[in-house]
């Protein structure tokens, strides 16, 4: 008795001294594990109180954001703080579980959940994984001590945490149906007739949970989607070495548990169901999900290995079943073999995620140019302005009220409601943030499109000094834009005229020129089965007026046989290294012919977005594709190079 006292004070004070730990880890570090969702989360949870409809947000997850709110008061230290708690209770609730199977180092079933790397750096952060992780855990364990009413009561929960939770639901019934608990079953679906009640009251509508499903797969097309064994693959950051060799060896220890309990015919007295059902199938078939919707690209995964620290305590109860591979008696009698082992794989555990890139914390590249913009906008005259953004981590910097829709909007949300309402729904002087990672994709916003607007006008570019391509393969970067009171004109800021009468160092494919045929002077460009292209203008980017957004190409075009129905004008755009940013054809629209058998030719490129200000390096090539190879006649090629003269 005494014994145990003394090694459960043990056990309390490792955990004490692991909360420890990990608060230092969070007050000292210069940035958080997740700037993205994370923060997110975070702010969801923080400003639920002043906005009680954050209390239903279904992507902010429900009951992770009413838990969470007490502490998110506090600012991004209280939540992680938070996040923390659980962690530390999901390792001790496994240790507890460790001792209802009677497993030999159950204490060691703390350090192996805190120090997987994968759920590691999950405690600093607004993640909800780890509280996924211990509202699972503590639920088996309410199981594995028979306490069925309050089990199904806390995990029924479990998918406004997580949606996952809905893939685990089963595996308690299971365990239920098994146990002959048939009066605990209902409990199973409490929370989500909670929900769907709370929900009919304010969203009118029962189905809410349904209906508002964040996960439709929307984004597919640029989440994108990877190879089935991704996670597989990825065992040194989910694991690290140490666990994957513990959890293979858990996978056969649980093999030879199963043969040697049912041989006994101990299967109804043992926690052997409960273990097979709720531990290792939990892992099971959330890892298995994860690693299918990441091959089919379902449910807006991005494959992302963090995600798999929900079930880590799950993981680390395998690794624990495995290190029982150490307690053989062969083993045990060489004391201070049985201990060195016992060290050594304790050492390399918990050293395994401070290998890890993500330690120390620090800013990474996209969100060192989110707070320089967000301290640049802090020290601006705009301050009092509204904002549009979206990158979560900007709102943190900013220390605004990411949902009061006075001071704030959603990037994704301000064409739509121009679209809806009008211009004018968009007070003047606003601010636009605009970047790289989130504007095009989750947005749907190309950068052409609110470059090209009249109603905005480019104040500030942020541009790392080595370029680094993010999601959708855009070289990420943050466009501030001003909301002007009145729309921009374009105007033609300068144009260029070329008659093909002499030569000029710009032109290319000068072979092409002949005398047969000239709309004036003595020359044109012949198109023919020789000449598949045309006269090619070959300009430098930097010899274009700056502010330019659009290219109109105008010539005169001979061709009374038609045969350039299917050429097209072209216009393409490459960098100094020779690499393709644009390429254009235009079908030729020709007007009609004059008396002499010439027509006027006109068509229009967008360039914005395109051209690299900084260094205007690139070269623009402007050409007519002759593809069917026939005949005709060119001439009397003029630029207009349209643009905003103020940028």
């Amino acid at each position: 008795m005494f014994k145990n006292t003394i090694y459960s004070k043990g056990v309390l004070f490792l955990c004490i001294l692991l909360f420890a730990l990990f608060f230092c880890i969070a007050y000292f570090s210069d940035a958080t594990f997740d700037a993205g969702d994370g923060i997110r989360h975070y702010l969801v949870s923080r400003y639920s109180w002043k906005h009680p409809d954050l209390l239903l947000y279904s992507w902010g997850k429900p009951f992770f954001t009413i838990v969470s709110s007490p502490f998110s008061q506090f600012g991004f230290m209280g939540m992680a703080v938070f996040n923390i708690l659980c962690g530390i209770g999901a390792a001790f609730f496994s240790y507890k579980i460790a001792k209802q199977l009677n497993l030999n180092y159950a204490f060691l079933a703390i350090p192996f959940l805190l120090f997987t790397p994968c759920f590691f750096p999950t405690l600093n952060s607004g993640l909800t994984e780890p509280f996924f992780a211990f509202v699972l855990i503590t639920s088996i364990y309410l199981v594995f001590i028979e306490r069925y009413f309050f089990a199904c009561i806390l995990v029924s929960f479990l998918p406004f945490i997580r949606t996952e939770g809905n893939m685990i639901l089963p595996l308690f019934f299971i365990v239920l149906i098994y146990r002959k608990k048939f009066l605990s079953i209902p409990l199973l679906a409490f929370g989500t007739f909670v929900y769907s009640l709370i929900g009919y009251f304010y969203f009118n509508d029962f189905f809410w949970i349904k209906n508002q499903n964040p996960y439709d797969g929307a984004n597919r097309a640029f989440y994108g989607s990877g190879e089935l064994l991704h996670f597989v693959k990825s065992y040194n950051f989910i694991w690290g070495s140490a666990l994957t060799i513990l959890f293979g060896c858990g996978l056969l220890m649980l093999l030879l548990f199963c043969i040697k309990t049912i041989k006994a015919r101990e299967l109804k007295e043992s926690k052997l169901p409960e273990e097979l059902i709720l531990i290792y199938g939990s892992f099971a078939i959330y890892f298995i999900a994860h690693s299918i919707m990441w091959w089919k690209g379902l449910a807006n995964s991005l494959g992302l290995l963090r995600v798999i620290a929900g079930v880590a305590p799950c993981s680390a109860l395998i690794c624990l079943r495995g290190l029982q591979l150490i307690a053989i008696p062969y083993v045990r009698e060489k004391k201070i073999l049985h201990w060195a082992l016992i060290s050594i794989l304790t050492f390399w555990v918990i050293r395994s995620p401070f290998k890890h890139e993500y330690f120390p914390y620090k800013l990474d590249k996209e969100q060192e140019l989110i707070k320089e913009a967000g301290d640049w906008f802090k020290s601006s005259e705009y301050t009092q302005e509204k904002v549009y953004y979206l990158y979560p981590y900007l709102a943190h910097v900013l220390n605004v009220d990411s949902f009061d829709p006075n001071k704030v909007g959603e990037l994704w949300g301000l064409y739509p409601t121009i679209k809806e309402w009008g211009i004018g729904a968009i007070p003047d002087s606003t601010i636009v943030f605009w970047d790289a990672h989130f504007g095009p994709n989750e947005c749907k916003i190309p950068l052409d499109t609110i470059m090209n607007d009249p109603n905005f006008e480019l104040i500030k570019t942020f541009k790392p000094t080595t370029p680094f391509q993010v999601l959708g393969g855009y070289d990420f970067a943050v466009y501030v834009f001003f909301k002007l009171e009145k729309p921009k004109e374009m105007e033609v800021l300068s144009s260029d005229f070329i008659q093909l009468e002499e030569q000029q160092p710009f032109l290319e494919n000068t072979n092409t020129i002949s005398t047969s045929k000239s709309f004036s002077g003595k020359n044109s460009s012949m198109l023919s089965a020789q000449n598949e292209y045309s006269i090619t203008i070959n300009r430098s980017l930097s010899s274009i007026p700056s502010g330019t957004k659009k290219v109109i190409v105008n010539f005169k075009l001979f061709d009374p046989n038609n045969n350039s129905k299917n050429a097209v004008t072209v216009l393409s755009i490459d960098d100094e290294t020779k690499k393709n940013l644009l390429w254009v054809g235009e079908p030729i629209q020709k007007e009609q012919p004059d008396s002499t058998g010439w027509a006027a030719v006109s068509a229009s490129f967008l360039i914005s977005g395109t051209i690299k200000d900084e260094t205007k390096k690139d070269t623009m090539k402007i050409y007519i594709w002759n593809k069917e190879k026939k005949e005709f006649y060119i001439d009397d090629i003029k630029l207009d190079f349209w643009g905003f003269s103020k940028n």
